[in-house]
């Protein structure tokens, strides 16, 4: 059996999830739906498959969508579809505000219908080399900088980049922020383009986020101090080195390695593939997203609470 899907916005982002969907084994991606017919034609004639302008035009003849739309379009997109039970992976965040994503779990669960949002971090081979492999972490500095650009801008670097650092958080640690710190600056637009979180888990372990919008060039790694070790991972280039403590001159060595590259999108695109057709977990909660969008909210208020004292 094969889904039939769609991809529902094709701008730069939602033509990588057509593509990835046109090349799956077990999908025929049978449309692309855009409010901008340029970009639907355009996609959907490269994919050989059927332009829409509507999402509604897509009910009953869908067994599952990605969307792809702009962040203000995800509630009314994903409410359209769990409405009429067709699973749906919507990229973070999961909506634009607190009410609509709970509005979108609550309705997940009362139609018993598949939802997960594109929390692409998680499938990044760094962060499962993490999540495998480093033990016992004390500390974590995680830095995810890079030149402005209008695609994204139209959320704050938060949603934008924070919110998969967050959700990492949740994700590799299971433990709840016992408190946190945070400053952040608007250069470019009215929203944050540049912040720094502190933050400490109940576990003890102490974390710094670092994300920017507005930074000369691209940086992206993480720092993880454990118990005899210290780790230095390369997010882009997937470079690792280990420094491993021992007892006797020299007293440390230096392990490097390059972890094997993945498609990250290929494989939350088939996670959530075999989920729909197998009736399994989907890898992202609806809850999860949910979580991690409350948690940069939290953050944005302290924010400006702090900016206005001062």
């Amino acid at each position: 059996m094969k889904l039939k899907a769609a991809v529902i916005g094709v701008g730069y982002l939602g033509q990588f999830h057509a593509q990835k969907l046109k090349a799956h084994p077990d999908v025929e991606l049978i449309g692309v739906c855009d409010a901008f017919a340029e970009n639907a034609n355009k996609v959907a004639t490269s994919l050989q498959v059927q332009a829409f302008a509507d999402p509604k035009d897509l009910i009953g003849k869908v067994d599952y969508v990605h969307v792809a739309a702009s962040t203000q379009a995800h509630y009314d997109i994903g409410r359209l579809m769990l409405e009429n039970r067709i699973p749906v992976l919507i990229e973070k965040p999961i909506a634009a505000t607190l009410q609509q994503a709970e509005a979108l779990c609550e309705l997940a669960a009362r139609t018993k219908t598949k939802m997960t949002v594109g929390h692409l971090e998680r499938f990044n081979p760094a962060f499962t080399f993490f999540k495998t492999n480093v033990k016992n972490v004390s500390y974590l500095e995680m830095n995810r900088l890079a030149p402005f650009r209008v695609r994204g801008s139209d959320v704050s670097v938060m949603h934008d980049l924070t919110i998969h650092d967050l959700d990492l958080v949740n994700w590799l640690f299971e433990s709840e922020i016992e408190s946190f710190e945070a400053t952040g600056a608007k250069l470019i637009k009215p929203t944050y383009d540049d912040v720094s979180v502190r933050l400490k888990l109940k576990s003890g372990v102490e974390i710094t986020i670092n994300n920017s919008r507005v930074n000369p060039s691209i940086i992206r790694n993480f720092r993880a101090i454990g118990k005899n070790e210290s780790y230095f991972v390369n997010t882009a280039t997937l470079e690792v080195e280990v420094l491993k403590v021992q007892a006797m001159d020299p007293f440390h060595t230096i392990e490097k390695m390059t972890l094997a590259k993945q498609d990250a999108l290929a494989i939350e695109t088939d996670s959530f593939v075999q989920s729909v057709l197998h009736n399994k977990p989907v890898a992202v909660t609806p809850e999860d997203a949910f979580k991690a969008l409350q948690q940069v909210e939290k953050i944005i208020s302290y924010i400006d609470s702090k900016s206005a004292r001062n």
